[in-house]
């Protein structure tokens, strides 16, 4: 069964109840104590109540409704039984007597089961959903649990893992690949964790630890092994900056982000800093996590992608803590100032590509504007002409564009120049781009392109417009065609003016010869 943690109930402080317990525990079951009247413990998914421990069925149903988890009460006669059902829920459960165990266990498997959402949701507050490891309230239930249990011959520590970076990974490939870097480190350091030991997620990057060990030497081994396997695994994200996707998209200036099909994935470069503070008899949770709080701080001021204990610390400052938290702020302050700078720095790259963006694109297509095609434009045929490349370039006009806006209204007339750039921007090769020439009027730019292809590729924008089904705000149907013209560099003495005065001038003829039609300007 998925939950493993049974709240028992018994009827007041050193009732010994082990004989009915143990044999659950046997069956993988964690059973956690508590008395009747008092709050359950959080982590605690289902609850267990003995009608016999209870004066009466009075008792027992006051008791009852104090919890709202889904619960299973062991009546030891049918009278117990009959009196349970009166006020039990439909979704718990009654059950005569403890044995044999297996059938108990059978009972609680059902009652969750039945339980089904509300159990899970109650599970979901103890539980880091990206991870599935226990999250920061769990895991401070946990280790206050642990700091009450009298010393064993264990060593034990707390250990805090902090991903080095981690928001230049966000930053650089996107919050998609900063949580597969999250959901892959937990598991890995998961796997590392022997039997006793707990894990959990602290919050945001970090994760929290609670190892036991025969020894602090084998303690301190055994984390810095898992910082290593941290720092070999091969985290992969889909290709970013640097990739050869972005570089042949920086080379046209294209605006789309999505990877081509096959591209490789990219390593990023993950590592861990880890603090870690052995446990003491008189040990507090504020204590032992504010010590391994220093810890990791002092290993990330040291250069990060490294173990620091506190008790070293300590040694080296001659056991004066005034000095390690005049050391600790010092690397806090470091570390934050760091972070501040990368944000700024990313703030600022971001805010100057927006200005770039807003400046060089038409608002209402989301394609190149004007200004951008006459300067990108100028340089296609200078550097057409400097290295013998062939240049083409179609024009594009929207046929009896003013009796849509005319007889749809204006909005729709938006929404038809919306849905051709995106019919235009589907139906031209990866090379080409487009813009918007003015109004109704786009253009489509060809570079490498001879005369022939070219007329291909924007006959086969011209059937795509026809073929579509366009609606208005109304949803009445749009007919729309278009009416293409296209030209090529046919000299060393054409010029952007030149080039685009003979697709305007094969644009006219298409006109005149009835629209939705493709002229060539030979």
């Amino acid at each position: 069964m998925d939950a493993t943690t049974i709240a028992w109930v018994l009827p007041h402080e050193g009732y010994d109840d082990e004989a009915a317990i143990a044999p659950l525990r046997a069956q993988g079951l964690r059973v956690l104590t508590c008395v009747a009247g008092q709050a359950l413990p959080d982590e605690a998914e289902l609850r267990v109540m003995q009608a016999g421990l209870f004066a009466d069925a009075r008792r027992l149903r006051r008791e009852y409704v104090l919890d709202a988890r889904p619960t299973l009460i062991v009546a030891a006669s049918a009278e117990q039984e009959a009196d349970a059902l009166e006020f039990l829920k439909p979704r718990d459960d009654v059950v005569r007597g403890l044995r044999p165990a297996e059938l108990l266990v059978l009972r609680l498997a059902r009652l969750l089961k039945n339980a089904g959402g509300e159990a899970r949701l109650h599970s979901l507050q103890f539980t880091d959903e990206l991870t599935g490891l226990p999250n920061r309230k769990r895991w401070q239930a946990q280790l206050a649990q642990e700091l009450g249990q009298p010393p064993g011959v264990e060593c034990r520590a707390v250990v805090l893992f902090d991903l080095d970076h981690f928001k230049q990974i966000n930053d650089r490939f996107g919050h998609q690949a900063g949580d597969q870097v999250l959901r892959e480190a937990a598991a890995l350091l998961l796997a590392q964790m022997a039997p006793g030991d707990r894990l959990a997620r602290w919050g945001g990057e970090e994760f929290a630890a609670l190892v036991s060990r025969y020894d602090r030497a084998t303690v301190e081994a055994d984390v810095q092994r898992m910082l290593q396997r941290l720092a070999d695994h091969p985290f992969h994200a889909p290709a970013a900056a640097g990739s050869g996707y972005e570089r042949l998209v920086n080379r046209f200036d294209d605006t789309a982000p999505a990877p081509l099909d096959g591209e490789p994935l990219q390593r990023m470069a993950v590592s861990a800093s880890a603090g870690l503070a052995f446990l003491g008899e008189r040990s507090t949770f504020a204590d032992v996590m504010s010590q391994a709080d220093v810890a990791l701080y002092e290993a990330k001021g040291r250069g990060r992608n490294r173990l620091v204990s506190y008790e070293s610390l300590q040694e080296s400052s001659g056991g004066d803590d005034r000095d390690l938290y005049v050391r600790h702020f010092e690397n806090v302050t470091r570390v934050l100032t760091e972070r501040m700078t990368t944000l700024v720095t990313h703030m600022g790259r971001s805010l100057v590509e927006a200005a770039r963006r807003e400046a060089n694109q038409d608002a209402l297509t989301q394609l190149h504007n004007r200004r951008y095609f006459d300067a990108r434009l100028s340089r296609e045929v200078e550097t057409a002409h400097k290295h013998g490349r062939a240049l083409a370039l179609a024009l594009v006009d929207l046929d009896h564009f003013h009796d849509v806006n005319a007889e749809f209204g204006y909005p729709t007339g938006d929404q038809v120049l919306r849905r051709f750039a995106e019919i235009a921007r589907h139906g031209v090769r990866l090379t080409d781009w487009l813009a918007r020439y003015g109004g109704e009027e786009f253009c489509l730019v060809m570079p490498d392109t001879d005369l022939d292809t070219a007329a291909r590729v924007a006959e086969r924008v011209r059937a795509q417009v026809a073929a579509t089904d366009i609606r208005g705000v109304d949803q009445r149907r749009v007919a729309l065609t278009v009416s293409v013209g296209v030209a090529a560099l046919a000299s060393p003495q054409d010029s952007p003016l030149s080039l685009v005065q003979r697709a305007s001038e094969a644009v006219l003829a298409a006109k005149r010869a009835g629209r939705n039609r493709l002229v060539v300007a030979r």
